[in-house]
């Protein structure tokens, strides 16, 4: 291929993709062609094309196909053109709304299509966003290297910086899940539940009064407060008390719990994953995460809400792309890796990026963006680090009691530069996971509240 031909991946049916292709060579273009959208995500791992053409209807879908390639920063600068032989104006509104540069009527002219391509590629790139992962430093061990770690010893205060530098995804990608067919908006009782909860002049009657707006908030978050995780001993129905009983931060959090799984909780359809399962692992890290933070003395409030939606991405790439994540789980039967290198070796990017994206564009809070965006590697996230090594500790301990299932059978250990931080070794990974299996006993309880 010359320097001055453009590379076009063409996702269609083979005898009209071969077609569309002997077009494209009439410009002076070299393509590749993809017959489905399996094939086409294949091909990309590959392959940075200048542009993909795609039809609507392949195995997949097209709008799904370029609903998942406009989540992955590689391609964030490459456009896409959908076509398709029965255009609708609800078709042409769902191409644009999933990131198509164009949308193209079948049958067309070799030079339609060639000047649909060159309109697409005048458009000036988009600056690339800032990496998913930032790159891996190098942690200092602490100088007490002891068997179990002392709460107060483990517990670090963290040099936050500027909130404008704020690693996280592009903008532009996190615009694109906003984007999502089907993708429920969230709510905006909990940012400002959370506002309130984070005030010094909120009083409880001043929180308990904004909840009281959302009757199936309540009454949601009256069943979690009576569950048996909290042991009162007489029922409680006055939201005032329960605020005044748990506090602002823990109602809230209890709120956004209840909000995230009103929104992703239950659907049919999904690709592979056992629904049940994962949330029961969800909320069992919330709980692991919670002994740990009380055990290390850091990161106590955060904590459990951070456990809870640190696998969120899944559920997205579950829901709402099912026919791209059944091949993960084809592939987590027949080899012995985990469901993060599964989805980073079919689709080029994990339920941790998916979920940060989601984070981004729901405004949640920093502290848990990082904690989802990070919890598979930890050494690489620059703010809120601590918590994020508490919910990947969390994590890799809520699979060693096989409470519940991320998706896969795996139970890697927990990451060398996270026990270092902690200075633990096995007598104190022993102490934790005494404390999460023991907190884990109410887990269960809490799911059930959640969940009816």
């Amino acid at each position: 291929m010359s320097e001055t031909q453009k590379q076009v991946l063409v996702v269609d049916q083979e005898r009209l993709g071969t077609l569309i292709s002997k077009m494209l060579a009439q410009g002076q273009m070299d393509s590749e062609i993809a017959i489905d959208g399996l094939k086409a995500i294949t091909t990309l791992r590959n392959l940075v094309p200048d542009i993909i053409v795609a039809e609507v209807d392949i195995p997949g879908g097209g709008i799904k196909l370029a609903e998942l390639i406009g989540m992955n920063p590689k391609f964030q600068n490459v456009p896409i053109i959908l076509m398709s032989a029965n255009p609708t104006p609800d078709i042409v509104i769902r191409a644009r709304n999933a990131g198509a540069s164009s949308y193209l009527a079948k049958p067309f002219r070799p030079s339609e299509l060639q000047n649909r391509i060159d309109s697409a590629l005048s458009i000036p790139l988009v600056p690339a966003p800032p990496e998913t992962e930032a790159a891996p430093q190098t942690e200092a061990a602490p100088q007490n290297d002891k068997a179990s770690p002392s709460p107060q010893e483990a517990a670090q205060v963290e040099e936050e910086e500027p909130e404008d530098e704020e690693e996280g995804p592009g903008s532009e990608i996190a615009r694109r899940v906003k984007t999502i067919e089907g993708l429920p908006s969230f709510p905006t009782t909990h940012a400002e539940i959370l506002r309130l909860a984070k005030s010094d002049d909120t009083s409880s009657d001043q929180l308990a009064e904004k909840i009281q707006l959302d009757p199936s908030l309540l009454a949601t978050v009256f069943k979690l407060v009576n569950s048996s995780y909290y042991g009162f001993n007489k029922q409680v129905k006055d939201i005032s008390l329960a605020v005044t009983l748990l506090g602002l931060e823990e109602i809230a959090n209890l709120v956004m719990a209840a909000q995230v799984f009103e929104k992703l909780g239950n659907y049919d359809d999904g690709s592979g994953l056992d629904l049940k399962a994962f949330w029961r692992h969800s909320v069992g890290t919330a709980f692991c995460a919670r002994a740990i933070s009380k055990k290390l003395n850091t990161e106590i409030g955060t904590s459990f809400l951070s456990g809870m939606l640190h696998d969120l991405g899944k559920i997205i790439l579950d829901r709402y792309f099912g026919d791209y994540y059944t091949p993960v789980f084809q592939v987590l039967q027949a080899e012995d890796i985990t469901i993060a290198q599964a989805e980073q070796e079919l689709l080029g990017l994990t339920h941790a990026a998916v979920g940060g994206q989601l984070a981004e564009e729901w405004r949640f809070p920093k502290t848990f963006l990082n904690a989802i965006l990070y919890h598979h590697t930890p050494r690489t996230a620059r703010r809120y680090k601590q918590l994020v090594c508490v919910v990947h500790l969390a994590d890799a301990i809520c699979r060693q009691l096989e409470f519940g299932s991320g998706g896969d059978n795996q139970t890697p250990d927990p990451d060398e530069s996270v026990l270092d931080r902690f200075s633990l070794r096995e007598h104190g990974l022993n102490i934790l996971k005494e404390a999460a299996e023991e907190e884990l006993q109410d887990a269960d309880s809490f799911l059930s509240a959640l969940a009816s």
